[in-house]
Order: structure tokens, then C-alpha cells, then sequence
């Protein structure tokens, strides 16, 4: 009987919110995953020895089960912040809808400069906008227009540099401005489904599995010099089931966050010059702190709850000078012996797409410096750099959050 192998990239995550525990949801977000992408069981077995005049072990039973999934990707914006809500949990998203929507008055085709909106509020100023044309719709695109619209209703917008329209879009189609997430640590979170297919995408044999009632146990956010953001997230989850068929997976279509995006969006230790702009890779690591011990009657557990919440950054800066040494180690920039103080600073940073109009930026109020590696002479004559980790402390109770994300994008409603 010939073997019929099935390909390691036929593959697909999916996930999605629950409204309470033990109740699984079809997934509605789907993510292009990356390497290091995994499903884990999670099982404990006991060995039974039991007095029956031999040396052999009687059976084995299983004392626990539990999944983990771990999801590496590139964020889209709308994905982004869906995943920002589920680490930092419930009603962790102050949200304020678009300043600007309306609809376009009269059917446009690609390649126009202009279109027509039935009103003119919040347009009626100077500069340019960015808008989202056709905002949900297989012809979405963002656009920068001129102000004020011109005419006397239906209003026209004229496309900024003399460009144009690159989509066709129809009567009602909404146009509206981006969307804005501030999202902050909270307490515990939500339950969600994952559902991760292995193998059986295109009608191929292998598992889908649903993973009900999962939090997340850990997110890094991070990215390099000339490279791309990207998350992994670890989830824990109580039960699964394997799924007759795979869902129908459906992509956000907007872009990725590239690292360059980032120029002129640092702000360490209250500055935007000097080691502001000499970060050559950052992470933001956050661990929730799982309770993974909560088990009763069940094989499985009965629940999952967040512990305390710890969030450190990870900066490699090109040495520039020795103030950053000093801060850590001898407690302000200009020291020069041994300290108890402890070297605190702070930390922002945005990434703003070419469009003008997706944005996530992360904000840590209060940095403490718990490590920086110092940079080791070579030979090879290159730059020196050193890695400095700090740890985002409550200030003695100041600060009402750990961290702050605060996402732009065209989701018009709450996460």
C-alpha cells in the first residue's frame, strides 16, 4: 500500500473569543503562521506498582491533560490588537470609534481623483486626512485627501499629490477615519477557542483540533534592525476535540509592521535623541503567570486564572557612550561609584505604516534597569553594543497598568 505523506506547511490557526468557559466557538481570526508554530499535549501519567510478586509496573494512568499552543506571526493591525486584548485581558480596551464616517455618495472607479460624501463633518478643515474607503469590503484601501471637501453637498474629496483611487467603490461604501485601541494589563481575561489544523487543509488526512477555553501564558512582542514585528504567543488551554473538517480560513488583507516603521518613534528614558536612536532590536515579554493547577473531579482542569503579571523589555542599543552603564550600574547617567539606587527610565515606541493610518504603539511608564550586559572587546574591530533588560514596575503603586497598546486601525468596534 503506497504511503501518502502530507506536506508540513498544510497548516492554519485560528482562533476567537468565547462568551463564557465551556462554551467553544467557530474561530474568526486566522493568522499566516510562522516557524515555531506548535500544538503540545500536555499529559501526566503515573506508573501503578503494585505487590504481585514480580517486578513489573501493573499499568499506567493518566493523572492530566492540558494543550498548549504556541502561535508565532507577523501582526496585521486588526490581529494585533485582537491578540493584545486576549494577554492583557478583560475590558482591557478603552475604545474611541472613528472621529470622521459617512458613505460615498456615488459609484467611483479606480483611477479617480476625486469622490463624494453626502456630508462634510470633520472635513472642513486644512491639511490632509487619511480615510479608509470602502472600510470592511474586498475594495478597501486607505487614501490622504486634501481639506477642506470642496462643493455644496454632496461634498467632493480630492485625493492628495495628485494621486488616485487604486479600487472601484459604490454607493454607501463607507469612508471613515481609523479606529483607536488603548489597551492596558488588567486583572484576569476572557476564555478563547484555538483551533489549529495539521495536515488537514486540502482535503488532507491529518487532525483538526479545537482547544477550548485557553488564556494566554505568555507574549513577546519583538523585532530587529531591517526586520519585520513579530509576535509568539504561548496559550494554555483545558479541552479539546477533534473537528470532522477544517474551517474555511479567511486572512486579514492589510499589511504587516516593518521595523523601519519605527524611525522617529523611540522614546527611552524621557529622550528621542541619543540611545533613542541607536536600538538595533527590542522585545517586550509578558508572562501571565497561569494558575495550571486548578483540577477537581475532572481529567482536565476546571479552570485557568491569571497570576501576577510580569513584563520586561529587552533593548541591544549601539554604544554610543557610558551613560546607560552609569544609569544601571552606579545610578544616574553622570555616576561614577557604586549605588543603591536603582536605574529607572521609560520606555515608547510606535511603528507607523506607510499608510499613515495603522499604528500600534507601546508604552511602558516605569522601567527599572535590572541588567545590562556589557559590551565585550574583539578583535574584529566592529561596533561595540551592549543589552540592556529592565523591568516595568508599578512605581510603588503610581501606575495603574504595566503597559500600554495603543492600536490604530479600521476595527470600528471594541475587541
Amino acid at each position: 500500500m503506497p504511503i501518502v505523506p502530507i506536506r508540513e506547511d498544510n497548516a492554519y490557526v485560528g482562533i476567537a473569543k468565547q462568551s463564557s468557559q465551556g462554551s467553544p466557538v467557530a474561530p474568526s481570526t486566522f493568522v499566516r503562521w510562522l516557524d515555531g508554530t506548535k500544538l503540545e499535549f500536555g499529559m501526566k501519567t503515573a506508573e501503578v506498582w503494585e505487590g504481585d510478586g514480580s517486578r513489573h509496573v501493573s499499568q499506567l494512568i493518566k493523572e492530566q491533560q492540558m494543550v498548549k499552543v504556541t502561535v508565532k506571526f507577523n501582526p496585521r493591525p486588526i490581529e494585533l490588537g485582537f491578540f493584545e486584548a486576549a494577554a492583557l485581558g478583560s475590558n482591557s480596551d478603552t475604545f474611541t470609534g472613528a472621529t470622521v464616517s459617512t458613505t460615498v455618495s456615488a459609484n467611483t472607479s479606480s483611477g479617480a481623483s476625486t469622490i463624494t460624501v453626502p456630508v462634510n463633518t470633520g472635513l472642513t478643515g486644512t491639511g490632509t486626512i487619511n480615510l479608509v474607503v470602502g472600510a470592511g469590503t474586498a475594495n478597501e484601501e486607505i487614501a490622504t485627501f486634501n481639506l477642506p471637501v470642496t462643493g455644496v453637498g454632496p461634498y467632493t474629496l480630492t485625493v492628495a499629490n495628485s494621486g488616485t483611487l487604486k479600487k472601484s467603490h459604490t454607493t454607501s461604501d463607507v469612508i471613515r477615519t481609523y479606529s483607536q485601541h488603548v489597551l492596558t494589563d488588567q486583572v484576569d481575561s476572557p476564555y478563547y477557542t484555538l483551533e489549529v489544523g495539521l495536515g488537514s487543509l486540502n482535503s488532507g488526512a491529518g487532525p483538526t483540533l479545537r482547544v477550548t477555553d485557553c488564556k494566554v501564558e505568555q507574549i513577546q512582542r519583538s523585532a530587529k534592525a531591517g526586520g519585520i514585528l513579530e509576535y509568539s504567543v504561548d496559550f494554555v488551554g483545558i479541552a479539546t476535540v477533534a473537528q470532522t473538517n477544517p474551517s474555511v480560513v479567511t486572512y486579514e488583507n492589510h499589511n504587516i509592521f516593518l521595523y523601519s516603521q519605527s524611525n522617529g518613534g523611540w522614546t527611552l528614558n524621557g529622550s528621542t535623541t541619543g540611545d533613542a536612536q541607536a536600538v538595533e532590536q527590542f522585545s517586550i515579554t509578558q508572562k501571565n503567570a497561569i494558575d495550571t493547577g486548578i483540577q477537581a473531579e475532572a481529567l482536565t482542569l476546571a479552570a485557568l486564572i491569571f497570576g501576577n503579571v510580569d513584563i520586561k523589555t529587552n533593548c541591544e542599543v549601539i554604544m554610543q557612550n557610558s551613560n546607560m552603564i552609569n544609569l544601571t550600574y552606579f545610578g544616574s547617567t553622570t555616576g561614577t561609584t557604586d549605588s543603591q539606587t536603582i536605574g529607572a527610565g521609560n520606555l515608547t515606541v510606535s511603528f507607523t505604516q506607510a499608510d499613515g493610518f495603522h499604528v500600534v504603539t507601546y508604552t511602558v511608564t516605569t522601567l527599572n534597569y535590572a541588567q545590562l550586559k556589557m559590551p565585550e572587546p574583539k578583535k574584529d574591530g566592529k561596533h561595540y553594543k551592549f543589552s540592556l533588560e529592565g523591568t516595568s514596575t508599578s512605581n510603588m503603586g503610581q501606575n495603574a497598568y504595566l503597559l500600554q497598546v495603543t492600536v490604530l486601525n479600521t476595527q470600528n468596534s471594541t475587541y
